[in-house]
């Protein structure tokens, strides 16, 4: 059970070796702030990817007191990102970190099907939340990749979070199938793949995990709420891993922790032979920096 990013950071620095981390548009004050910082902890290495002589004057403005990295000097986004996922697909690069690009162009590099990243699994995204008010990490699922996600593609989506878990030290996570109700509803389809991804985990179809589906949000995270309903799961109240129905779930669920209550945050794609740190522009430096601890933290 991890509780914090420190926690995060410790698994991080005692790893042999630094991540190499190539960020992406690093013309980006908050990626580039968030980089100097975790290069300044000594959790990576950092190689930058984008206009050379903003990269250098944001890196001076920012009086890190530390040595320039490397920069690749790139003019625009199709440079950009082919030169930053070639170097990822040949090995030069452990880990990348979403900076000024547009989104669409980035993935399309991704995915390119000669020097891509891709592994024939999901690319989704997973969001580590730290909520006061929870005992330990949340992993949200899918929040910013998968818009509308078919049974066959949450399978996917419970490997990548199971997967980013297994790397953190869990041994079995428990993943909660969200819906609004507990009961299975025909005209309610996510209530439907929730209960059937529980029968693929009792069957043994998927393994390193224990699902419980359909669920509500309040009785994945609620002790008090599992007692009041008399509710009986080894998920409930404990849930390590939400797997929301659709995007839009997601994306309203953590940008309301976020803004309502105190959440601090970091995210990541995975399913790519690379984990890429990519959350909101509007995101701070901190949970930039989250980010890139949790992508170092799983980078192989």
């Amino acid at each position: 059970m991890i509780r914090d990013f420190e926690e995060i950071r410790r698994i991080v620095l005692a790893k042999e070796k630094k991540t190499r981390l190539g960020v992406i548009g690093s013309h980006e004050t908050h990626a580039l702030e968030a980089a100097a910082a975790a290069m300044k902890d000594g959790i990576v290495i950092p190689v930058l990817y984008g206009i050379k002589e903003e990269t250098e004057q944001k890196w001076e403005q920012l009086n890190t007191g530390l040595p320039l990295p490397a920069i690749v000097d790139c003019r625009n986004d199709e440079e950009l990102a082919e030169r930053v996922i070639r170097d990822a697909h040949d090995g030069k690069l452990d880990a990348l970190l979403k900076g000024k690009i547009y989104t669409q162009t980035f993935l399309r590099a991704v995915l390119n099907k000669e020097w891509g990243l891709r592994t024939g699994r999901q690319l989704s995204h997973v969001l580590l939340m730290k909520v006061p008010a929870y005992h330990k990490m949340l992993f949200l699922t899918d929040a910013g990749m998968v818009p509308y996600p078919d049974l066959k593609t949450k399978i996917d989506l419970v490997h990548n979070a199971v997967d980013v878990c297994h790397k953190l030290g869990y041994d079995c996570p428990k993943v909660a199938a969200i819906a609004s109700v507990e009961r299975v509803n025909p005209k309610m389809p996510e209530t439907v793949d929730a209960d059937a991804l529980k029968q693929m985990n009792l069957n043994g179809e998927i393994t390193g995990c224990v699902i419980e589906g359909p669920i509500s949000f309040d009785l994945s995270i609620s002790s008090e709420s599992v007692a009041i309903k008399d509710y009986h799961s080894p998920v409930a109240g404990d849930a390590d891993v939400l797997l929301v129905p659709e995007i839009t779930t997601g994306n309203v669920l953590f940008k309301a922790l976020s803004y309502f209550a105190g959440m601090t945050m970091g995210g990541t794609i995975v399913g790519a032979t690379v984990p890429i740190s990519m959350i909101s522009r509007a995101s701070s430096g901190e949970d930039k920096y989250n980010s890139i601890l949790v992508a170092a933290a799983i980078a192989d």
